[in-house]
C-alpha cells in the first residue's frame, strides 16, 4: 500500500513537472473602425455619432491614399498629436509635415481600431478610447491604446487631440515558441503536452497527458500574468480534482517553474521544475526539490522532449 501510494505521488510529481511546460512604430497611423455605440435606448446623440464616424472614415481613407493634406484637414488648427514615442506635435501645419514625411517612407500596413467607448463631455466635445492594432508587412502585429478628443467647430466635427500609448507587450512572448505539441518517453512513461493560446493571448493553455503502464493522468494548465502583481503565474487543474499554482521566473537560458499542488486526498506536493531550451525542436526539463507534505522525495533526472512536426 505504501509502495503504491509512493508510485502515485511520483506520477503526480511527473504530471506537475510536465505541466509547467505550458508556455511557452506604429508611426502616426490612426485609421479604422467606427466609434463604439451605447446600448439601444440610451443613445440621444445618434446624429453626432454618425457625423464622427463619417469624419473618421474620411480620415482613414486619407491614410490609405497617403494624403497628408487631406488627413490634416480633418484636424483643428491647434490640434495636438502625442505619439507613443517622440515629441508632441502641435498645430495642423506641423502635423501635416510629419504625416507627409511618414508616408514617404512607411511600409504598407493595415490598421484596425477597436473602440471601447465614445462619450460626450459637452455639447461640442467627445472622447473616444480603445485599442489600435497595426499589421505591417514582414512584422508581427502590434497593439496599443489610443485616446482621441473630438471637437465641433462651425458645425463640423474635427480631431483635436490624438494620444497613443506604447505598444502593448505580451509577457508570454518569450516562450511563445512552445506553442504546439511536445512528446517524451521515459521508460514505461509517455508524456504528451499540447500548448495553445487562450483568449486574446492573455494565457497559454496546455492539455497534458502522462501515460504509464498502469495508469494515465491528465491535466489542464494556464499560464499568464497576474494583473495584481505583474508576475507570471501558473494554475494547474488535474483530472481528479487536484489543484496547483505557482510562479515562473527566468534564470539566464533556464526557466524556473515553482509549483505547489494540493492532491485530491489532501496531500501537498511541491516541485521546482527547470526548463532549458536546446534548439527550436528540443527542450529538456528536470523536476527537483520534490516533496510531499514537507517530506523530501528527491529529484528526477532531466528528460528530453521533442516537438511533433505538423
Amino acid at each position: 500500500m505504501i509502495r503504491s501510494r509512493r508510485k502515485m505521488i511520483l506520477f503526480s510529481a511527473l504530471l506537475a513537472a510536465t505541466a509547467w511546460l505550458v508556455w511557452s512604430q506604429t508611426g502616426f497611423s490612426l485609421a479604422g473602425q467606427q466609434p463604439a455605440t451605447p446600448p439601444a435606448g440610451t443613445d440621444n446623440r445618434k446624429a453626432d455619432r454618425d457625423a464622427i464616424k463619417a469624419m473618421l472614415d474620411a480620415f482613414r481613407e486619407a491614410f490609405q491614399k497617403k494624403d497628408a493634406a487631406a488627413a490634416a484637414a480633418l484636424m483643428t488648427a491647434e490640434a495636438e498629436l502625442i505619439p507613443d514615442e517622440g515629441e508632441t506635435l502641435k498645430g495642423r501645419d506641423a502635423i501635416q509635415k510629419a504625416y507627409a514625411a511618414h508616408f514617404a517612407v512607411s511600409k504598407p500596413r493595415q490598421t484596425k481600431l477597436d473602440p471601447e467607448s465614445l462619450r460626450f463631455t459637452s455639447r461640442d466635445t467627445a472622447i473616444e478610447e480603445g485599442v489600435m492594432t497595426v499589421n505591417r508587412e514582414d512584422e508581427e502585429p502590434q497593439s496599443h491604446r489610443y485616446h482621441i478628443l473630438y471637437v465641433r467647430e462651425d458645425g463640423k466635427w474635427l480631431i483635436s487631440v490624438i494620444k497613443e500609448w506604447p505598444p502593448e507587450t505580451n509577457e508570454l512572448d518569450d516562450l511563445a515558441w512552445l506553442i504546439g505539441t511536445w512528446t517524451a518517453k521515459t521508460g514505461v512513461v509517455e508524456v504528451s503536452n499540447t500548448y495553445e493560446w487562450f483568449g486574446n493571448k492573455g494565457f497559454i493553455k496546455a492539455s497534458i497527458t502522462v501515460r504509464g503502464k498502469e495508469k494515465t493522468l491528465t491535466a489542464m494548465q494556464l499560464i499568464g500574468r497576474d494583473p495584481a502583481t505583474g508576475a507570471i503565474r501558473m494554475w494547474t487543474f488535474e483530472h481528479d480534482g487536484g489543484l496547483g499554482e505557482g510562479t515562473v521566473t527566468r534564470d539566464g537560458p533556464r526557466w524556473i517553474f515553482e509549483n505547489v499542488t494540493t492532491l485530491t486526498g489532501g496531500a501537498v506536493l511541491e516541485a521546482t521544475n527547470i526548463l532549458l531550451p536546446v534548439d527550436r525542436n528540443t527542450i529538456t526539463w528536470q523536476p527537483v526539490n520534490i516533496a510531499v507534505n514537507g517530506d523530501p522525495i528527491g529529484n528526477l533526472p532531466p528528460t528530453k522532449l521533442t516537438r511533433v512536426k505538423k
